[in-house]
């Protein structure tokens, strides 16, 4: 018996809901530990008891191979006293292993479970026609399928989620005690006898009777007919990609005209026929998060045009549920799988509302009676510079946490657009998926239950609030009503402090934060700024010259107006340059500017890039965010290294960086009738030489070498690795946002890496200890 040691172990990560707890008790059985283990709270704990050799062999394995999904962030063990109380607790035979009964122990730390993709063992059985799940939609086991979204309370098991109203059938409750099964302690275990079911409505909400409700679904869209589809966190519509009617029609009902298409392929090897793949490309593609990845356009894709119009990439993902796999056939090999909503809607995940709201949509809903809890998104990602990088947050990877250290909880709310919350709780920072924009009163009714939410699944009460400084925001006045002290964090700020704690930057940093729209220190709109700082504050080192713009939303939904802005700042006409434009709207426009009417100043790179656009592209109004800036590097001709003059001045202890040589460069050009493609280059160039120039005036000045990269802007590849490579050829070390968003849906992770630095009677004060916003 003195051989023997004995130890309580707390596993922390994404542990539950991915088959920890039955791995465990294999691994325990082949080193001969004994004792217990459970899901208490969001962690996992351990009683164990063997030899020190055993333990040891047991503890290297837990960490070094752990289950498909799990990703272990810490394992805590102390030694405990071998005594009767030890021995009997929990009424647990020591003499053995088992897995017991779950608590909801809220004082342990842990992580909430993410959806995860069908995986190769369940893709083989529902192809089996030997198989009892052969051909069933909701096939799963420990090592995939539905979390998160079917999750009600914590911890993962099967009465508090989705799947309590199904009653497991006598085989699947056999494999869900036996030891050796795959589905061994799988929450969400069933078949075609005692598991969800499928339906087929048409869109009048009628049911159509069929025996295999996918089978029939497949052939409606083979007609090209549009379906709505219900998935893990939502419903998708969709419609046959290669029929080109189908993907017009599909935009007119959905009025998204110009916006790309998300597609899902049939296999990689139909990716491959219609993109080009790299290594790195093919492991997200295929990995268990599944995400849509962006990818460059083959020249002889086989796709209708009108599904990416004026761009050079798809947005693909392959199936991950069973549902998914069992939709294509030799001649389906491609469909548009893009989200259950209309234009600017939050997705669609109950039934009577999808029904409802979609109806002048699709002409069927494939349907299942498993509910859905919590709506999540398809996350999207880019590989740049042979890194993953998440552009939207979503299945499969939300919630994120990752680790911030902390002495206290706070809540952040993040911006308007793009939302997303973060939770800091017990030193990980839990990062929501990205909800939307906060423009209509579903989004915003959305974006409270989701709060509500992850406070009930966490066990968390902050008691601090961290929000942005706009005052228009729903997020800031949510913040202003709420109990709790309110920690005001600047936009470009919290862009840059994501970036940082991503990367575990602590000391003082160059940063260079370009996007669209934030609130700056002055009341002006920032956008194109360079920051010297640290998660407590930071000094505005330089920004792109400020130029009154005018039109408020309107000038962003017409890009025309932001370049006939810039154009009056400089003393040139805008009928000069735009023909199609109405000469009365001009002038309004002019002279709204020339009285200070709805105007306002911005440094907003993103405002510069719609004025190019405008002026090179001639996209004069956009439908959906970002789309000139987006169509403008599509055309970029990546061969030529030529860049435009510029100008760095300083004023005020500030570098300013000019607009105006840069904009008349670019009409010399168009008036020499030089190609879209060629002087997007030479743009995007000079905006990469410039952003360098500075960051090495500032490196002399402020003996500073990391650097990190933030921002929308950032969403563009070109620009991003154009400047990552300069960066290095001038021996800086780059930061770059990646496992968090660099546009909005990352502020809320920033706001709260701030916050975590603040103590309980920090206060945000401006223009102090020679900063220009400091948390003392």
């Amino acid at each position: 018996m003195t051989d023997l040691k004995r130890y309580s172990v707390h596993i922390s990560g994404i542990v539950q809901g991915v088959g920890m707890r039955p791995y465990i008790y294999k691994t325990a059985k082949r080193f001969n530990i004994r004792g217990w283990v459970s899901n208490q709270g969001t962690s996992v704990v351990m009683k164990i008891m063997g030899s020190k050799k055993s333990i040891e062999q047991f503890l290297e394995n837990l960490l070094n191979e752990p289950p498909p999904g799990a990703n272990i962030c810490s394992i805590e063990f102390k030694t405990e006293q071998y005594t009767e109380q030890f021995r009997s607790e929990q009424d647990v035979d020591y003499n053995s292993f088992s897995i017991i009964s779950s608590s909801a122990n809220g004082c342990l730390q842990g992580f909430i479970p993410p959806d995860t993709g069908i995986c190769d063992e369940c893709i083989n059985e529902i192809r089996d026609k030997r198989n009892r799940r052969y051909e069933y939609a909701f096939t799963n086991c420990t090592h995939c399928g539905p979390r998160y979204s079917i999750i009600r309370s914590l911890p993962y098991d099967r009465l508090n989620t989705a799947m309590a109203p199904f009653k497991m059938c006598p085989v699947c409750r056999n494999e869900y005690e036996s030891p050796e099964s795959r589905r061994f302690h799988s929450q969400t275990n069933c078949c075609p006898d005692c598991g969800p079911r499928l339906f087929l409505f048409d869109s009048s909400g009628k049911k159509i009777e069929s025996i295999h409700p996918i089978n029939a679904a497949r052939e409606l869209l083979h007609q090209g007919k549009l379906g709505a589809i219900k998935g893990t966190g939502g419903y998708h519509l969709v419609c046959n990609a290669l029929n080109e009617k189908a993907v017009t029609l599909m935009r007119q009902r959905k009025r998204r005209p110009y916006r790309p298409l998300a597609l899902m392929a049939a296999s990689i090897d139909a990716v491959k026929l219609i993109c080009r793949v790299n290594s790195k490309e093919e492991e997200l593609l295929t990995g268990t998060q599944r995400p849509i990845v962006l990818l460059e356009k083959n020249e002889s894709s086989i796709l209708p045009y009108s599904i990416a119009p004026r761009i050079n990439r798809f947005g693909v993902m392959l199936p991950y549920t069973p549902l998914h796999y069992l939709l294509f056939d030799e001649k389906l090999r491609y469909l548009v799988m893009t989200s259950g909503n209309s234009s600017g809607l939050p997705i669609c995940y109950k039934d009577n509302e999808a029904m409802e709201k979609l109806k002048n949509i699709a002409d069927f809903f494939l349907v299942h009676n498993r509910e859905i809890l919590t709506p999540v998104d398809d996350s999207v990602v880019r590989v740049v510079a042979e890194r993953e990088m998440v552009s939207r947050c979503g299945r499969g990877y939300a919630p994120a946490a990752l680790r911030i250290k902390a002495g206290t909880e706070v809540i952040a709310l993040g911006a308007q657009e793009k939302a997303s919350v973060c939770l800091l709780h017990k030193e990980h920072a839990h990062m929501s998926q990205y909800l939307g924009s906060l423009e209509d009163m579903d989004s915003c009714n959305e974006y409270l239950r989701v709060i509500n939410l992850m406070k009930i699944l966490l066990d968390s009460k902050p008691k601090f609030i961290a929000h942005d400084l706009h005052p228009g925001y729903f997020s800031t006045q949510y913040a202003a009503q709420e109990a709790g002290t309110k920690l005001p964090v600047q936009h470009h700020h919290a862009h840059m402090a994501a970036c940082m704690a991503e990367h575990g930057l602590t000391k003082d940093t160059i940063g260079v934060i370009y996007d669209g729209t934030g609130m700056g220190t002055d009341g002006a709109i920032w956008g194109g700024e360079f920051f010297v700082g640290s998660m407590t504050g930071f000094i505005r080192s330089g920004h792109w010259k400020y130029v009154t713009l005018q039109g408020g939303d309107s000038m962003i939904k017409e890009p025309w107006k932001c370049a006939a802005s810039y154009l009056y700042a400089m003393g040139l006409d805008s009928a000069d340059f735009f023909k199609d434009i109405d000469v009365t709207k001009i002038k309004a426009v002019q002279d709204a500017v020339r009285h200070n009417i709805n105007c306002f100043n911005s440094s907003s790179m993103g405002r510069l890039f719609d004025c190019v656009s405008a002026l090179v592209i001639k996209r004069m109004r956009i439908t959906y965010d970002a789309q000139a800036a987006i169509e403008l590097e599509s055309v970029v001709n990546k061969n030529i290294s030529d860049y435009y003059p510029y100008s760095i001045c300083e004023k005020e202890n500030k570098l300013e960086i000019g607009y105006e040589e840069i904009i008349l460069g670019i009409l010399e050009e168009l008036k020499a009738r030089r190609s879209a493609s060629y002087v997007s280059a030479k743009f995007h160039n000079t905006i990469c030489k410039v952003t360098v120039d500075c960051i090495c005036k500032m490196r002399l000045r402020y003996r500073i070498n990391d650097v990190v990269l933030s921002g929308g802007v950032f969403e563009n590849s070109y620009l991003l690795t154009a400047i990552l490579k300069e960066l290095k050829n001038h021996d800086f070390n780059v930061y770059c946002s990646m496992r968090v968003p660099a546009n909005d849906g990352g502020l809320s992770f920033g706001q709260a890496a701030i916050a975590a630095h603040m103590k309980k009677e920090d206060t945000c004060v401006f223009g102090s200890s020679g900063k220009d916003y400091v948390h003392t």
